[in-house]
């Protein structure tokens, strides 16, 4: 028995040999992983820099008079400042793909020292039961001396010491396997949104080199033909004519004058810019494909409680539950209130990441059209307001970026901040959102140039 206790005693100290090389190699792999990690994240930085020196140049001729080497000067920096932040998005899924690789390694590491500790608490467990059938009096009764009896009391000590230090163990494991379940997680919704990102801004560059190269073909290089065109209004207006018209509110176009002048009123109500708003309306009609083509059923609760399936870890499987009856709940409050069947109407499709549900020309989700409606209302006097009515929605969309200070005025930075939050909120600043705000003002100061004259 008491070579049996000495020999557990010399498996746990063996274990704790083989633990440290293994943990020995891990942190070897770990530490060229983060040296890859900086390298990108450095060549990120150089690239976010290049990115703001071209988006100044853009501001700057912005500021000069209209002309054709203006405007293809303009073309040119945005096409570059495109390319370049194109580039930034490859890079940072190069960083998310890493970061996942390490916490992958880090869980199939925790996998293994769940599975040793847990087989070697079975060990334990074994020679602690076979200790305990035997009475205390019958083991010192068949011991030679006292010596040997105590031995094996203290082996038996021991046994039960390594047992709840295991436990522990095994429990410190669980939880740190829970928790890189829960980053992983949150890499991977990441990736999603910077490859969503990566085929918007793919599109946005053969945009920029469509438009760079009709005004070239049309003009022929020639200031005057250029100017003649500008005295026209024939330049760029008819196609932002039509881009607003792809908008879908119940299922019916949405007219360009109808557009422009709901967002004068509701500029004028609160004193937001209209072309402002406009840029806003224009980059929300253009996120997606799926943008209005999907159902709250499948593309909104079904797509969170099928997240929650998948969950690894039961606080992410809560909160997905909670999400999905929170919008459940608001979008039905709305519905309600408006009389009309939930399957007449359509919210955005569920993207390559999260889930989808925004309703409406200005794409609120549920719980956010609940927290305006009331503003909303005192706006348009709509009791109940509809985020698929136009006047509805751009007044939703006018009151949330006038809680920003600046906005209100038509302060630059103000409104380029209120356009970041409208899509990443608190996370506006991170560097994968910056093309939703630069694409707002682009579009916004395009609006500025081309309907002063209407």
């Amino acid at each position: 028995m008491l070579l049996c206790g000495l020999f557990v005693l010399f498996f746990v100290s063996s274990f704790a040999i083989v633990r440290s090389a293994e943990v020995g190699e891990s942190e070897v792999n770990t530490k060229k992983n983060d040296e890859r990690i900086e390298r990108i994240k450095e060549e990120i930085k150089q690239t976010q820099g290049e990115i703001d020196k071209y988006a100044e140049e853009v501001k700057a001729q912005q500021q000069k008079s209209r002309t054709l080497q203006r405007d293809i000067a303009i073309y040119n920096n945005k096409v570059k400042k495109n390319e370049l932040e194109l580039k930034e998005t490859k890079l940072s899924i190069q960083e998310t793909d890493l970061e996942m690789d390490e916490i992958k390694e880090r869980l199939r590491e925790g996998e293994k020292k769940v599975d040793v500790n847990r087989e070697s608490l079975r060990d334990l467990i074994r020679l602690l039961y076979s200790y305990e059938q035997d009475s205390v009096l019958e083991i010192l009764m068949t011991r030679d001396n006292l010596s040997d009896f105590f031995n094996e009391i203290d082996a038996i000590e021991s046994v039960k010491s390594g047992m709840f230090q295991t436990i522990v163990d095994l429990k410190a494991q669980k939880e740190e396997m829970n928790f890189r379940g829960e980053e992983l997680e949150d890499q991977q919704e990441e990736k999603g949104k910077l490859i969503q990102i990566k085929a918007y801004q793919n599109d946005s560059l053969q945009e920029l080199m469509v438009q760079k190269n009709e005004l070239l073909d049309v003009t022929k290089g020639n200031e005057k033909q250029f100017q003649q065109l500008l005295e026209e209004n024939k330049n760029i207006l008819p196609s932002l004519r039509a881009e607003l018209y792809d908008l879908q509110s119940l299922g019916n176009k949405i007219k360009f004058d109808d557009a422009y002048s709901a967002a004068k009123h509701i500029g004028a109500r609160i004193g937001v810019r209209p072309a402002y708003l406009l840029g806003i309306l224009k980059v929300e009609s253009n996120l997606g494909k799926n943008t209005g083509s999907g159902n709250w059923e499948d593309d909104m609760y079904g797509c969170y409680m099928r997240l929650s399936e998948i969950a690894r870890t039961s606080k992410r499987k809560a909160y997905y539950i909670k999400r999905a009856n929170t919008e459940k709940n608001a979008f039905f409050s709305i519905i309600d209130k408006l009389g009309i069947d939930p399957y007449s109407v359509k919210v955005s499709k569920e993207p390559t990441y999260g889930c989808g549900g925004a309703m409406g020309p200005a794409q609120f989700i549920p719980s956010t059209w609940v927290a305006y409606e009331q503003r909303v209302s005192e706006i348009t006097g709509h009791y109940p307001p509809s985020p698929w009515d136009l006047a509805d929605a751009m007044a939703a969309m006018a009151v949330k970026v006038s809680d920003i200070p600046g906005v209100v005025g038509g302060n630059y930075d103000a409104e380029y901040e209120a356009a970041g939050r409208y899509l990443g909120g608190g996370n506006w600043r991170s560097k994968n959102l910056f093309f939703y705000p630069n694409k707002v003002m682009l579009y916004a100061n395009l609006y500025e140039e081309e309907l002063n004259g209407l």
